[in-house]
Parts: structure tokens; C-alpha cells; sequence
């Protein structure tokens, strides 16, 4: 099955150039300061860079749960201890759909939807709009800089996940 968003592609923190500070393994935390998890990857789009979702992770006594927490609700804390901030309760992402990042690529359009619909549901059930890159959800960070992501480091991470190696 094709991926119903091509376009989109998971890419592990540390795969990003971001020199000025480091993502991977960043602070995530609510408003309230509650800790949400930390900062595994992002759902980026291709072609501009542009980020969709932050992928936390959650933690856990045996195992990780992996979650999105859309780009539009996260903000950049101040230094000298820089962490992102998401302007949804925990209460709230505890009820958003875990992720699987292996899976990512083999979702349908309908189970995209679903997640998508989840998490809507969860933070901002009163906005309806009609178009996914409308949604004030994936409204384009300030703190992010597009040269984060760099193809040629995503896609060896990519090849390494999947097993194979570079031609």
C-alpha cells in the first residue's frame, strides 16, 4: 500500500542538524509543567522541512509510548534550559492514540484521519476546518529553522531502520 501523505517522512532528532541547540532528547512538558515525555523525532514534509508533529516519548517503566503532539501546540522555553512546552493538559495527551513509528509508513488515509481526528477531539474539538495544513494544530513554529532537516541524514537514518545500507 502506498502512504496516503508521501510527503511526510519521521525523522529522529538526532538526525537533524541543529547545532544551535539540541532536540534530541529535549524536555517535553504542559503549561503547568507537567512532563509529558521527550523528544524522539518529528514528522517533517520533504519537501520545505517544515515540521507536522513532534514524536514524544512518553516512557515508561518496561517499554516507550510513542505520541504526536501536534507542531501548532508546542512552543520553545526560554534558555538557560530549553524545552519545549505544549499548550495541552497531560490529561488531554494521555487520551491521544500511542504511535508507532514502523507503522507510520503502512497507515491508511482513514487511520491517519482517525489519529488526526483523536487528537482534535482531545485539545480543540471546536475547530473544524477542512484542509490537515489548516488546522491551527500544524500552524509553522517560530523556533523551528527548515535547515534542521537535512534529506541526506534523514535517509540514512531511514535505510538503517529499515535494514539496509547505502548503495
Amino acid at each position: 500500500m502506498d502512504h496516503p501523505l508521501p510527503w511526510l517522512r519521521y525523522v529522529g532528532a538526532a538526525d537533524l542538524d541543529d547545532t544551535a541547540m539540541s532536540l534530541d532528547g529535549m524536555k517535553v512538558e504542559s503549561e503547568s509543567a507537567e512532563n509529558l515525555g521527550t523528544v524522539d523525532g518529528f514528522i517533517v514534509d520533504v519537501a520545505t522541512g517544515r515540521p507536522y508533529h513532534v514524536v514524544v516519548d512518553a516512557g515508561g517503566w518496561f517499554k516507550s509510548r510513542l505520541f504526536l503532539l501536534p507542531i501548532g501546540h508546542v512552543g520553545l522555553s526560554e534558555a538557560p534550559s530549553a524545552h519545549l512546552v505544549a499548550d495541552i493538559a497531560k490529561a488531554h495527551i494521555d487520551r491521544y492514540p500511542g504511535f508507532d513509528l514502523h507503522e507510520f509508513e503502512k497507515l491508511s488515509d482513514d487511520e491517519l484521519q482517525r489519529m488526526n481526528t483523536a487528537m482534535a477531539s482531545s485539545c480543540c474539538p471546536e475547530e473544524q476546518v477542512e484542509r490537515y495544513e489548516q488546522w491551527t494544530h500544524y500552524r509553522a513554529p517560530s523556533w523551528w529553522d527548515a535547515d534542521f532537516y537535512r534529506p541526506d541524514r534523514a535517509d540514512e537514518s531511514a535505510r538503517s531502520m529499515a535494514g539496509t545500507s547505502r548503495r
